[in-house]
């Protein structure tokens, strides 16, 4: 167990190379993580030169930058990076605690510093239940509880899965959690900084609760109140009265959507009158698109009396719609499909698809058949 994680702020080390392999380096010791136990990956240099990778293999963390590297040494883990891994961690370890005294578990984590949250084994939580999570970690972290690092003998753990390990490292959080852990963890609480409850969604386990994290917190605020003060410039509002305005803006944006739809339906109407008075059973419809297509058919079936087949050339093939009042559309469809490739479907009434056959070709097979 490397000792240097037990202090979360030791961020540099002069070392030496211990083993080079196909450009991944070990080194005699060395302050940076690699992303295991829940954990993220530090970043920061060695030599001047980006760390871009780290593997772990066994207890050995392999290191790869951008060139190659000489002794003596330097190493810096990055200071933001590692602060914003260790307060997340350190606060979900807590959260353990919190939520095992409620006979609920925390079934998997996201510590991605844009996307961090936790997922807990139940959908079935109390009232409140958010408010009660912030208070809680807002006391941990202004109680400043001290963070105790202890170690032990794998072989004397009393759970088998770490009996295999040399020794195995405890981490305390006064009488809130102990648990085994490998990771950085701050020393004091006051050192995750903030934590804040943002929101939760029901998820196939459970819970999806998501949160903002140690430094992570300023960054959401300073990118929330972007996007607000963003949207109150465009509505002409302040940021207090944008519940009101944006809620005004979306029931103008119904009350068009509506307008717009009934408009529409009347335009096809008037369309369809104009296609049927011509006697034609094919009609070739200069269609915009698919469902340009499928609403002009629905308008032609609330008038016509007889088969009608509307043909657009779309995205290099044809698209088509065929509609017979007399429910005769699916027959069609399967004698369309015995004389060219053809994909669609859809009721007795009204079928649609397309065909990669020419429109000639198209017209040649589908005149051959009743509708």
């Amino acid at each position: 167990m490397n000792r240097n994680y037990d202090d979360f702020l030791k961020l540099t080390l002069d070392t030496r190379i211990k083993t080079v392999r196909d450009g991944w380096y070990a080194f005699e010791d060395t302050v940076f993580y690699g992303e295991k136990g829940g954990a993220l990956a530090d970043e920061g240099e060695i030599n001047g030169q980006k760390v871009l990778e780290l593997q772990w293999e066994g207890d050995t963390l392999w290191h790869r930058v951008e060139g190659d590297l000489g002794d003596p040494i330097h190493m810096e883990a990055d200071r933001l990076t590692r602060w914003n891994n260790t307060a997340v961690q350190s606060a979900f370890h807590m959260l353990d605690g919190f939520y095992g005294r409620m006979g609920v578990r925390i079934v998997a984590i996201g510590v991605h510093p844009e996307n961090q949250w936790y997922e807990v084994n139940t959908r079935d939580l109390p009232p409140g239940h958010l408010d009660e999570v912030q208070a809680f970690l807002d006391k941990q972290i202004m109680d400043n509880l001290q963070v105790e690092l202890s170690y032990v003998k794998g072989a004397d753990y009393p759970d088998p899965k770490y009996q295999g390990y040399d020794e195995v490292r405890i981490v305390k959080f006064g009488d809130v959690d102990t648990q085994p852990c490998g990771t950085p963890h701050v020393g004091q609480t006051r050192d995750i900084l903030a934590f804040t409850v943002l929101g939760s969604e029901h998820s196939g386990r459970g819970t999806k609760i998501y949160t903002a994290v140690g430094p992570m917190v300023a960054v959401r605020l300073r990118q929330d109140h972007a996007v607000l003060r963003k949207l109150a410039e465009l509505s002409g509002t302040a940021i207090p009265d944008l519940p009101e305005k944006m809620g005004g803006l979306l029931a103008s944006a119904k009350a068009l959507k509506k307008e717009n739809e009934a408009l529409r339906r009347e335009l096809c109407g008037y369309q369809a009158d104009a296609l049927l008075q011509t006697g034609d059973s094919l009609v070739r419809y200069p269609a915009k698109d698919a469902g340009n297509l499928r609403a002009m058919a629905q308008a032609v079936l609330g008038r016509a009396e007889r088969g009608v087949v509307l043909m657009a050339e779309l995205d290099g093939g044809v698209s088509f719609a065929a509609v017979s009042p007399e429910g005769r559309a699916r027959a069609w469809m399967e004698g369309l499909k015995g004389a060219l490739e053809v994909s669609g479907g859809g009721s007795p009434k009204i079928v649609s698809g397309k065909t990669p056959a020419m429109p000639e070709e198209f017209l040649r097979a589908a005149a051959e058949l009743s509708i």
